[in-house]
């Protein structure tokens, strides 16, 4: 399969798109295990931490930097992560 330029640089336009980075860092962190700082590094490198730092100032998700996994709000990870640290 051959792949265009256009579709090319639509590929990279919304992989860079700091909006879909963001809802993306939401939607994984979302899982029952959040989602470790590595993987989002793979994936989008500095702009995932640009977005997780939005998202726990909008209060909308918790970074575990002991372990470096995000949660977002509403993921069964975290009371795990607040068991597991004493805080509740």
């Amino acid at each position: 399969m051959k792949v265009t330029r256009a579709q090319l640089r639509k590929i990279i336009s919304e992989r860079l798109d700091p909006r879909k980075i963001k809802a993306n860092v939401y939607e994984m962190g979302s899982r029952p295990n959040g989602v470790s700082l590595d993987t989002l590094n793979s994936m989008y490198g500095t702009p995932a931490f640009d977005a997780i730092d939005e998202l726990v100032e909008e209060n909308m998700g918790i970074l575990d930097e002991e372990e470096g996994i995000y949660y977002s709000r509403g993921s069964a990870g975290i009371q795990k992560m607040l068991t597991r640290r004493g805080l509740s």
